[in-house]
């Protein structure tokens, strides 16, 4: 059986995550992604992740997150 995220191109990567904020972080956005290489160590990819929430809420926005989808190959059609 082929695995499909394991057989990938490193550098076709996307994690997908959902970012919650707000009032005890009840308020969610929507499903954003980071492309990233698949040998990228995990603090790499929180570093990623948390430079993402900030293009779409803000820096000074509390927050926490939420990953859905890690490291597929393909990015997934919105």
């Amino acid at each position: 059986m082929k695995d499909f995220v394991l057989d990938a191109p490193n550098e076709n990567r996307y994690t997908y995550f959902v970012a919650h904020y707000g009032k005890d972080f009840h308020k969610q956005t929507a499903v954003l992604n980071v492309k990233h290489d698949f040998s990228d160590s995990i603090q790499t990819l929180h570093i990623l992740i948390r430079h993402r929430i900030n293009e779409v809420l803000g820096a000074d926005t509390p927050s926490c997150y939420h990953i859905l989808a890690l490291a597929a190959p393909e990015a997934i059609p919105v």
